[in-house]
Protein backbone atom coordinates (compact mmCIF):
# COMPACT_ATOMS: atom_id res chain seq x y z
CA UNK A 1 0.00 0.00 0.00
CA UNK A 2 1.08 3.00 -0.93
CA UNK A 3 -0.12 6.84 -0.40
CA UNK A 4 0.89 10.68 -0.67
CA UNK A 5 -2.53 11.32 0.53
CA UNK A 6 -2.62 12.20 4.11
CA UNK A 7 -5.70 11.46 4.88
CA UNK A 8 -5.77 8.00 3.11
CA UNK A 9 -3.65 7.45 5.37
CA UNK A 10 -4.77 8.41 8.64
CA UNK A 11 -7.99 6.70 7.32
CA UNK A 12 -6.61 3.33 6.73
CA UNK A 13 -4.70 3.73 10.39
CA UNK A 14 -8.00 2.43 12.27
CA UNK A 15 -8.54 -0.75 10.26
CA UNK A 16 -5.11 -2.22 10.28
CA UNK A 17 -1.40 -2.29 11.71
CA UNK A 18 0.80 -1.62 9.44
CA UNK A 19 4.44 -2.46 8.52
CA UNK A 20 6.67 -0.25 6.78
CA UNK A 21 7.54 -1.99 3.54
CA UNK A 22 9.14 -0.57 0.31
CA UNK A 23 8.45 -2.19 -3.26
CA UNK A 24 11.16 -3.13 -5.47
CA UNK A 25 10.99 -4.72 -8.99
CA UNK A 26 13.35 -6.41 -10.51
CA UNK A 27 12.91 -7.38 -14.70
CA UNK A 28 15.02 -9.71 -16.55
CA UNK A 29 15.87 -7.90 -19.32
CA UNK A 30 18.11 -9.54 -22.59
CA UNK A 31 19.30 -12.16 -19.91
CA UNK A 32 20.30 -9.08 -17.50
CA UNK A 33 18.46 -8.66 -13.73
CA UNK A 34 18.19 -4.53 -13.82
CA UNK A 35 15.85 -2.47 -11.22
CA UNK A 36 12.44 -1.63 -12.85
CA UNK A 37 11.75 1.02 -13.23
CA UNK A 38 14.32 2.57 -15.27
CA UNK A 39 17.05 3.80 -13.12
CA UNK A 40 21.04 4.88 -13.36
CA UNK A 41 21.82 0.90 -12.70
CA UNK A 42 19.00 -0.49 -14.98
CA UNK A 43 20.69 1.79 -18.31
CA UNK A 44 24.33 0.86 -17.04
CA UNK A 45 23.34 -3.09 -16.86
CA UNK A 46 21.88 -2.49 -20.21
CA UNK A 47 24.32 -0.61 -22.10
CA UNK A 48 27.72 -1.55 -20.07
CA UNK A 49 27.73 2.23 -19.12
CA UNK A 50 29.37 3.74 -15.89
CA UNK A 51 26.61 6.41 -15.26
CA UNK A 52 27.31 7.36 -11.84
CA UNK A 53 25.68 10.95 -11.10
CA UNK A 54 21.93 12.70 -11.50
CA UNK A 55 23.64 14.70 -13.92
CA UNK A 56 25.18 12.25 -16.10
CA UNK A 57 21.93 10.36 -15.82
CA UNK A 58 20.22 13.81 -17.06
CA UNK A 59 22.76 14.22 -19.99
CA UNK A 60 21.88 10.78 -21.32
CA UNK A 61 18.20 10.88 -21.18
CA UNK A 62 18.35 14.69 -22.96
CA UNK A 63 20.19 13.00 -26.14
CA UNK A 64 18.38 9.67 -25.79
CA UNK A 65 14.13 11.62 -25.80
CA UNK A 66 12.83 11.84 -29.19
CA UNK A 67 11.22 15.72 -29.53
CA UNK A 68 7.64 15.77 -30.61
CA UNK A 69 7.01 18.49 -32.62
CA UNK A 70 3.60 19.88 -34.89
CA UNK A 71 3.85 20.36 -38.22
CA UNK A 72 5.18 23.48 -37.63
CA UNK A 73 7.74 22.28 -36.01
CA UNK A 74 6.31 23.59 -32.21
CA UNK A 75 6.89 20.93 -29.26
CA UNK A 76 3.37 19.41 -28.75
CA UNK A 77 2.17 17.02 -26.03
CA UNK A 78 2.28 13.09 -26.46
CA UNK A 79 -1.05 11.51 -27.98
CA UNK A 80 -0.37 7.67 -27.33
CA UNK A 81 1.69 6.03 -24.71
CA UNK A 82 4.54 5.00 -27.69
CA UNK A 83 4.74 9.01 -27.61
CA UNK A 84 5.12 9.38 -24.06
CA UNK A 85 7.70 6.65 -23.87
CA UNK A 86 9.38 8.16 -26.71
CA UNK A 87 9.56 11.49 -25.29
CA UNK A 88 10.93 10.17 -21.62
CA UNK A 89 13.17 7.78 -22.34
CA UNK A 90 14.19 7.40 -26.11
CA UNK A 91 13.80 4.86 -28.78
CA UNK A 92 16.57 2.38 -27.13
CA UNK A 93 14.48 1.53 -23.66
CA UNK A 94 11.37 1.85 -25.13
CA UNK A 95 12.07 -0.17 -27.84
CA UNK A 96 13.64 -2.98 -24.99
CA UNK A 97 11.24 -2.15 -21.97
CA UNK A 98 8.26 -0.26 -22.53
CA UNK A 99 7.35 -2.07 -26.02
CA UNK A 100 6.98 -5.61 -25.68
CA UNK A 101 5.84 -5.46 -21.76
CA UNK A 102 3.00 -3.32 -22.76
CA UNK A 103 1.99 -5.61 -25.48
CA UNK A 104 1.89 -8.34 -23.30
CA UNK A 105 -0.12 -6.65 -20.39
CA UNK A 106 -2.27 -5.25 -23.38
CA UNK A 107 -2.29 -7.14 -26.62
CA UNK A 108 -1.79 -3.70 -28.02
CA UNK A 109 1.08 -1.84 -28.73
CA UNK A 110 1.71 1.38 -27.15
CA UNK A 111 0.54 3.33 -30.27
CA UNK A 112 -2.86 1.73 -29.46
CA UNK A 113 -3.38 3.38 -25.92
CA UNK A 114 -3.63 6.43 -24.88
CA UNK A 115 -1.38 8.38 -22.81
CA UNK A 116 -1.88 7.51 -19.62
CA UNK A 117 -1.00 4.20 -19.94
CA UNK A 118 2.78 4.73 -19.97
CA UNK A 119 2.62 8.50 -17.79
CA UNK A 120 2.02 6.47 -14.90
CA UNK A 121 5.70 4.78 -15.34
CA UNK A 122 8.31 6.50 -13.61
CA UNK A 123 11.53 7.09 -14.84
CA UNK A 124 14.21 7.84 -12.40
CA UNK A 125 17.81 10.09 -12.72
CA UNK A 126 19.16 7.97 -9.47
CA UNK A 127 19.55 4.63 -8.17
CA UNK A 128 16.46 4.98 -6.59
CA UNK A 129 15.32 1.15 -6.87
CA UNK A 130 11.77 1.69 -5.13
CA UNK A 131 8.86 1.11 -7.66
CA UNK A 132 6.78 3.96 -5.75
CA UNK A 133 8.06 7.61 -4.20
CA UNK A 134 5.10 7.85 -1.90
CA UNK A 135 6.22 9.14 1.64
CA UNK A 136 3.43 6.51 3.23
CA UNK A 137 4.71 2.46 2.13
CA UNK A 138 3.38 -0.07 4.38
CA UNK A 139 1.37 -3.80 4.01
CA UNK A 140 -0.85 -4.88 6.66
CA UNK A 141 0.63 -7.32 9.05
CA UNK A 142 -2.62 -9.17 8.63
CA UNK A 143 -3.10 -8.88 5.16
CA UNK A 144 -5.94 -7.17 3.35
CA UNK A 145 -9.04 -9.63 4.44
CA UNK A 146 -9.07 -8.59 7.99
CA UNK A 147 -8.96 -4.88 6.98
CA UNK A 148 -12.52 -5.20 4.88
CA UNK A 149 -13.65 -7.55 7.59
CA UNK A 150 -13.67 -4.38 9.57
CA UNK A 151 -14.94 -2.35 7.60
CA UNK A 152 -18.06 -3.88 6.56
CA UNK A 153 -18.50 -6.98 9.21
CA UNK A 154 -17.80 -4.79 11.92
CA UNK A 155 -20.79 -1.99 11.70
CA UNK A 156 -24.27 -3.86 12.73
CA UNK A 157 -25.78 -1.16 9.80
CA UNK A 158 -23.85 -2.72 7.12
CA UNK A 159 -25.73 -6.44 5.38
CA UNK A 160 -23.33 -7.73 3.07
CA UNK A 161 -24.60 -10.62 0.36
CA UNK A 162 -21.88 -12.90 -1.11
CA UNK A 163 -22.12 -14.76 -4.07
CA UNK A 164 -25.10 -12.51 -5.23
CA UNK A 165 -25.13 -10.60 -8.77
CA UNK A 166 -26.52 -6.91 -8.08
CA UNK A 167 -28.78 -7.69 -11.19
CA UNK A 168 -30.50 -10.88 -9.64
CA UNK A 169 -31.94 -8.98 -6.21
CA UNK A 170 -32.00 -5.51 -7.51
CA UNK A 171 -35.72 -5.23 -7.51
CA UNK A 172 -36.08 -6.28 -3.84
CA UNK A 173 -33.55 -3.15 -2.74
CA UNK A 174 -35.17 -0.43 -1.61
CA UNK A 175 -32.63 2.88 -0.79
CA UNK A 176 -32.42 6.71 -0.93
CA UNK A 177 -29.07 6.41 -3.19
CA UNK A 178 -27.77 3.57 -4.84
CA UNK A 179 -23.80 3.54 -4.78
CA UNK A 180 -22.65 1.54 -7.97
CA UNK A 181 -18.97 0.15 -8.02
CA UNK A 182 -19.37 -2.80 -10.69
CA UNK A 183 -18.77 -2.39 -14.76
CA UNK A 184 -20.79 0.65 -16.08
CA UNK A 185 -21.66 -1.33 -19.23
CA UNK A 186 -23.75 -4.36 -17.37
CA UNK A 187 -25.44 -1.20 -15.75
CA UNK A 188 -26.83 -0.52 -19.11
CA UNK A 189 -26.97 -3.94 -20.77
CA UNK A 190 -30.38 -3.56 -21.73
CA UNK A 191 -29.69 -0.60 -24.28
CA UNK A 192 -27.31 -3.74 -26.35
CA UNK A 193 -24.72 -1.36 -26.94
CA UNK A 194 -21.29 -2.84 -27.27
CA UNK A 195 -19.40 -3.86 -24.12
CA UNK A 196 -16.33 -1.92 -23.28
CA UNK A 197 -12.77 -3.63 -23.41
CA UNK A 198 -11.26 -4.76 -20.02
CA UNK A 199 -8.17 -6.85 -19.79
CA UNK A 200 -7.74 -9.40 -16.85
CA UNK A 201 -5.17 -11.79 -14.99
CA UNK A 202 -4.75 -15.70 -14.51
CA UNK A 203 -2.38 -17.01 -11.60
CA UNK A 204 -0.82 -19.82 -11.43
CA UNK A 205 0.05 -21.11 -8.47
CA UNK A 206 3.74 -23.04 -7.68
CA UNK A 207 4.51 -24.45 -4.55
CA UNK A 208 8.12 -25.39 -4.31
CA UNK A 209 9.54 -27.28 -1.81
CA UNK A 210 12.59 -27.96 -0.11
CA UNK A 211 13.40 -24.41 -0.77
CA UNK A 212 14.24 -22.83 2.34
CA UNK A 213 15.55 -19.51 0.50
CA UNK A 214 13.82 -17.98 -2.00
CA UNK A 215 13.07 -18.63 -6.00
CA UNK A 216 13.92 -15.28 -7.69
CA UNK A 217 15.87 -12.70 -6.37
CA UNK A 218 12.65 -10.53 -5.21
CA UNK A 219 8.93 -10.35 -4.59
CA UNK A 220 8.20 -9.45 -8.11
CA UNK A 221 10.49 -9.90 -10.97
CA UNK A 222 9.00 -8.67 -14.65
CA UNK A 223 9.53 -10.05 -17.77
CA UNK A 224 9.00 -7.63 -20.49
CA UNK A 225 10.38 -9.65 -23.42
CA UNK A 226 8.42 -11.86 -25.75
CA UNK A 227 11.27 -14.70 -25.53
CA UNK A 228 14.19 -15.05 -23.17
CA UNK A 229 18.08 -15.13 -24.36
CA UNK A 230 17.64 -19.03 -25.96
CA UNK A 231 14.57 -18.18 -28.03
CA UNK A 232 11.86 -19.78 -25.58
CA UNK A 233 8.58 -18.06 -25.22
CA UNK A 234 7.67 -15.98 -22.39
CA UNK A 235 4.25 -15.62 -22.26
CA UNK A 236 4.08 -14.16 -18.32
CA UNK A 237 4.19 -10.76 -17.98
CA UNK A 238 5.83 -11.52 -14.41
CA UNK A 239 6.40 -13.50 -11.41
CA UNK A 240 5.52 -12.78 -7.89
CA UNK A 241 6.99 -14.55 -4.54
CA UNK A 242 4.96 -14.01 -1.17
CA UNK A 243 7.66 -15.50 0.61
CA UNK A 244 9.69 -11.92 0.46
CA UNK A 245 6.86 -9.58 1.57
CA UNK A 246 7.55 -8.97 5.57
CA UNK A 247 10.61 -11.25 5.78
CA UNK A 248 8.70 -14.73 6.30
CA UNK A 249 10.88 -17.79 6.76
CA UNK A 250 9.66 -21.40 5.26
CA UNK A 251 11.27 -24.40 3.90
CA UNK A 252 9.19 -24.33 1.03
CA UNK A 253 8.48 -20.90 -1.42
CA UNK A 254 5.03 -20.53 -3.06
CA UNK A 255 4.76 -18.30 -6.30
CA UNK A 256 2.36 -17.00 -9.07
CA UNK A 257 3.50 -16.70 -12.31
CA UNK A 258 0.68 -13.91 -14.24
CA UNK A 259 -0.45 -13.81 -17.42
CA UNK A 260 -2.61 -11.15 -18.73
CA UNK A 261 -5.49 -11.95 -20.85
CA UNK A 262 -9.06 -11.01 -22.25
CA UNK A 263 -11.75 -12.78 -21.03
CA UNK A 264 -12.21 -13.51 -17.00
CA UNK A 265 -12.47 -10.88 -14.62
CA UNK A 266 -12.30 -7.37 -15.65
CA UNK A 267 -9.05 -5.67 -14.29
CA UNK A 268 -7.66 -3.21 -16.35
CA UNK A 269 -9.88 -0.65 -18.86
CA UNK A 270 -8.65 -0.55 -21.83
CA UNK A 271 -8.23 3.02 -22.85
CA UNK A 272 -8.10 3.87 -26.47
CA UNK A 273 -9.70 5.87 -28.57
CA UNK A 274 -12.81 3.30 -29.50
CA UNK A 275 -13.86 2.40 -25.33
CA UNK A 276 -13.16 6.20 -24.38
CA UNK A 277 -15.76 7.31 -27.18
CA UNK A 278 -17.95 4.21 -26.27
CA UNK A 279 -17.98 4.88 -22.41
CA UNK A 280 -18.61 8.48 -22.90
CA UNK A 281 -22.15 7.33 -23.88
CA UNK A 282 -22.76 5.24 -21.09
CA UNK A 283 -21.46 8.13 -19.05
CA UNK A 284 -24.29 10.36 -20.21
CA UNK A 285 -26.69 7.60 -19.51
CA UNK A 286 -25.05 7.76 -16.27
CA UNK A 287 -25.54 10.82 -15.95
CA UNK A 288 -29.18 10.83 -16.49
CA UNK A 289 -29.81 8.26 -14.11
CA UNK A 290 -31.66 9.13 -10.51
CA UNK A 291 -30.82 7.88 -7.55
CA UNK A 292 -27.42 6.20 -8.84
CA UNK A 293 -23.85 7.06 -8.08
CA UNK A 294 -20.98 5.30 -10.12
CA UNK A 295 -18.61 4.73 -8.38
CA UNK A 296 -14.88 2.62 -8.68
CA UNK A 297 -12.78 1.76 -11.38
CA UNK A 298 -15.48 -0.39 -13.07
CA UNK A 299 -17.91 2.33 -13.16
CA UNK A 300 -16.08 5.25 -14.09
CA UNK A 301 -13.85 3.12 -16.55
CA UNK A 302 -10.65 4.08 -14.90
CA UNK A 303 -7.91 2.91 -13.44
CA UNK A 304 -7.33 3.63 -9.85
CA UNK A 305 -4.46 3.24 -7.50
CA UNK A 306 -5.90 1.79 -4.17
CA UNK A 307 -5.54 5.03 -2.37
CA UNK A 308 -6.62 7.19 -5.26
CA UNK A 309 -9.75 4.76 -4.95
CA UNK A 310 -10.16 5.19 -0.89
CA UNK A 311 -9.86 9.28 -1.61
CA UNK A 312 -12.29 8.96 -4.47
CA UNK A 313 -14.58 7.60 -1.64
CA UNK A 314 -14.02 9.91 1.16
CA UNK A 315 -14.61 12.89 -1.41
CA UNK A 316 -17.82 11.72 -2.61
CA UNK A 317 -18.85 11.30 0.88
CA UNK A 318 -18.24 14.33 1.89
CA UNK A 319 -19.99 15.85 -1.22
CA UNK A 320 -22.98 13.72 -0.77
CA UNK A 321 -23.11 14.35 2.83
CA UNK A 322 -22.98 18.06 2.54
CA UNK A 323 -24.73 19.79 5.03
CA UNK A 324 -26.58 17.08 6.41
CA UNK A 325 -24.84 17.69 9.83
CA UNK A 326 -26.52 21.10 9.85
CA UNK A 327 -30.12 19.52 9.14
CA UNK A 328 -29.57 17.11 12.16
CA UNK A 329 -29.16 20.26 14.80
CA UNK A 330 -31.50 22.06 13.07
CA UNK A 331 -34.16 19.37 13.51
CA UNK A 332 -33.00 18.36 16.49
Amino acid sequence: FHTRHERVWEYVQQFAEWVPYEHRVLGIVEGKVVPIPATIDTVNTLFDLNIQTTEEMDEWLKKERVELKDEEGNPREPINSEEVALARVGRRLYELLFKPYTYKQWAKYPAELGPEVLSRIPVRNDRDGRYFGDPHQALPKGGYAPIFERMLLDNPKITVLTNTDYFDVRDELSCKRLYYTGPIDAYFAHLGWPKLGYRSLSFERVVQNDTPGYFQPAAVVNYPQATDVEGNDVDYTRIVEYKHLLNQTSDSTIYFIERSEDGGEPYYPVPNAKNKELYGRYQEMAEKEEGVTFVGRLANYKYFNMDDAILNALELFDKDTDGMTKKVEETG
